[in-house]
């Protein structure tokens, strides 16, 4: 029967079941339940939202008062998902709210909790249950993969979890058509517009192409999908400038006006908050949250425009700032920040959180960078007082800390490694959840173990250096012992976890200076790309290429419109047990970062990115094999039907005379000629063939 069919029969059913006195039959497209299985299996949020509003329009027609009440406690959640960002936008205009954080806003808060659940929860005989059981998981999900209040509380983790796979699971079995509960069940559904493999080049490049493709592809609906025009993405804003870190390899590797355009947007929104008016955030909290505010603003910007001077002064406020508020002399005489809490005019109240960290890095890290590319003297200055402090203090022994390891924290006043309560690991903050973050071994250590690295670079002192000399061999040591763990706080447990404290500094090391010595440790513990710099082999590059392209090249929704939260946007493969129940694996965009840059380790501590490819990053792979201060190489394959005209910028290279050649795979040189590097030239021309694997050689003449 045709659509037109039915609305001509509609009268006489209605007439027929008013005689009979029975339950009002519908056709099936008009149907309560035909409406709300539409609207559950719907793919996009916007179909979903028109559905349960048309439903809402016939609500007196098609449903029972009780379930008009479920839906009206339901639709606006539907309705926030779907017009948060207009709403945002309409804010903005009226120049309402300073953050806007459409995206979590309006179930963020109701979660926490767990009970009551929201949104308000329906009969569980409801025909709208599933519905309801459907948001109810994805917020659960969603906000566990934020918050460390769940996450490191185990019998929290495992309460939101089995509350929200039940909730999937019911609305999985009434939707069986919906992709997106599909993938929240553990089927990987592919994305679309995925690259075909190209026989003509190497694994790798195959591998590397997929992944920056999808990368690229997934910034882009980032930027189309999310952004608003003051530059935010609909998180918070101090989660919003952090994206910039897995979006390196794009923005920094290559060279997309879009993509640069949207950093440029953030950074200036950002910066022109009431809030930031003061050169930092006049937000009174702890240094992890407040320093990103500048760092991830600053950072970018001094990579993908640095010639642009404006953002040099705010890079200087910061040390402003430090010698008027954060930091000063301790009782040992040297300098360290005083407190773990500031602002960009006070510190924080609390005596027993007096602290310096390895966290207070990121304060400085666009400073340093500054420092790194134009060696000014008033920065060095600050900056090498500062670190001289932790480099003395990693070569002690305060508080039975092993000679060489470098710390976690220094106590205000006194200068002294870690704490009174726990020794030196770390500091004592009382009930504080983060402490962990604050404390031996993390992250935060391994970006001062990268600026002490740094500051050797910059000044040639010894002292900076042989911290991370020391602990290479505590560790070479310990492998040789055995590997075995020891007790808290001992050598050997310490040198146990020493791989992530000095791996990165390790492979910047190595680049910056050709040293080899430590080609044995970097060999054992080290990932793929470190591995084929010292040995060229591809093999396990190339399977870690591949484990990161296979998990971009699945479930699209859950890297852009599942997202709810903007520093968790490649989460989803590593958090949900489903997904890496299914095999897939971390989204690893650092490692992406470093084959097209040729920067062994992070970017956002003494960064040694060697290249910039002034073309978009499809339909091409880049494999840089050589960054050095006198030499670069890379691998190069272009999977386009013609020949590709490019530019790159090689920022590593000393200034001086070079020649440079391009040959293929088996030897023909198919271009050359000599080039001119200077501190303001460092841009050369080149034309890649089609589908041919190619070798970019830059040497010092």
């Amino acid at each position: 029967m045709s659509r037109w069919s039915i609305f001509r029969w509609r009268p006489l059913i209605a007439f027929l079941a008013a005689v009979l006195g029975s339950t009002r039959v519908l056709p099936a497209a008009e149907s309560a339940q035909a409406l709300i299985t539409a609207a559950g299996d719907a793919a996009e949020e916007s179909e979903r939202l028109a559905h349960l509003r048309r439903l809402t329009e016939r609500g007196a027609a098609l449903l029972d008062a009780p379930t008009r009440a479920e839906l009206a406690a339901l639709l606006p959640v539907v309705a926030a998902w779907v017009e948060g960002r207009a709403d945002a936008a309409g804010e903005i205009a009226r120049a309402e709210g300073e953050a806007h954080r459409y995206l979590h806003r309006f179930f963020n808060n109701a979660t926490r909790p767990f009970e009551p659940a929201f949104p308000v929860p329906p009969r569980t005989e409801s025909a709208l249950y599933p519905l309801w059981a459907f948001y109810r998981a994805r917020f659960l999900t969603w906000f566990m993969f934020e918050h460390s209040e769940v996450l490191a509380v185990p019998e929290k983790k495992r309460a939101f979890t089995a509350e929200a796979e039940r909730c999937f699971d019911r609305a999985r079995a009434a939707f069986p058509k919906n992709p997106v509960l599909r993938s929240y069940g553990g089927e990987n559904v592919p994305a679309p517009d995925l690259s075909a493999w190209d026989e003509r080049a190497p694994p790798w490049a195959n591998h590397q192409r997929r992944a920056l493709e999808q990368l690229h592809a997934i910034i882009r609906w980032w930027i189309a999908e999310r952004q608003l025009g003051n530059g935010e993405f609909g998180g918070n804003w101090g989660d919003d400038v952090e994206m910039w870190r897995w979006w390196a390899a794009v923005l920094i590797g290559f060279d997309d006006p879009i993509v640069t355009g949207a950093q440029e947007r953030l950074a200036r929104g950002n910066l022109a908050r009431r809030g930031m008016a003061g050169g930092y955030t006049s937000q009174l909290t702890d240094v992890e949250h407040t320093a990103e505010e500048t760092a991830d603003t600053l950072t970018p910007m001094l990579h993908a425009a640095g010639d642009d001077p404006s953002w040099t002064p705010r890079v200087r406020r910061l040390i402003e700032l430090a010698d008027r508020v954060w930091w000063g002399a301790n009782a040992r005489g040297e300098l360290q920040f005083k407190h773990i809490d500031f602002n960009h005019e006070q510190l924080g109240p609390d005596a027993g959180r007096a602290y310096d960290t390895g966290y207070h890095v990121r304060v400085m890290q666009p400073a340093l960078l500054l420092w790194q590319r134009t060696g000014d003297a008033a920065l060095g200055a600050s900056l090498t007082r500062w670190l001289r402090t932790w480099a003395v203090a990693a070569l002690g022994t305060d508080r039975g800390k092993p000679k060489g390891i470098v710390p976690a924290a220094l106590e205000w006043p006194s200068g002294r490694v870690g704490s009174v309560g726990r020794g030196w690991i770390g500091p004592h903050l009382r009930e504080d959840p983060m402490q962990v973050l604050y404390s031996w071994p993390g992250q935060p250590v391994s970006a001062m173990t990268a600026a002490l690295l740094q500051a050797h670079v910059r000044t040639n002192e010894a002292v900076f250096l042989e911290p991370l000399l020391r602990m290479a061999g505590l560790r070479r040591a310990h492998l040789a012992a055995g590997n075995q763990d020891g007790p808290l706080g001992s050598e050997a447990w310490a040198a146990h976890r020493l791989p992530e404290i000095i791996h990165d500094a390790l492979g910047k090391w190595r680049q910056w200076s050709g040293d080899t010595k430590f080609d044995d440790l970097l060999g054992k513990d080290a990932g793929g790309y470190l591995r084929y710099l010292i040995t060229r082999d591809t093999v396990a590059l190339t399977q870690e290429i591949g484990a990161t392209a296979r998990s971009l090249s699945v479930n699209w929704p859950l890297f852009t419109s599942e997202v709810r939260y903007t520093d968790r946007v490649l989460s989803f493969p590593q958090a949900w047990p489903r997904a890496k129940a299914s095999g897939l694996g971390r989204v690893d965009a650092r490692l992406l970062y470093s084959t097209v840059t040729g920067d062994p380790g992070s970017v956002e501590n003494f960064p040694l990115n060697g290249a910039r490819w002034h073309t978009m990053p499809r339909e091409i792979a880049v494999l840089v094999a050589e960054n050095r201060r006198e030499r670069f190489a890379a691998e190069l394959f272009h999977f386009g039907a013609q020949e590709r005209m490019l530019a790159v910028t090689l920022h590593t290279l000393e200034p001086g005379r070079y020649g440079w050649t391009l040959t293929s795979d088996d030897g023909r040189e198919l271009a050359g000629g000599d080039l001119t590097m200077a501190v303001d030239a460092r841009r050369m021309e080149l034309t890649l063939p089609a589908r041919e694997l190619c070798r970019l050689a830059v040497v010092r003449r």
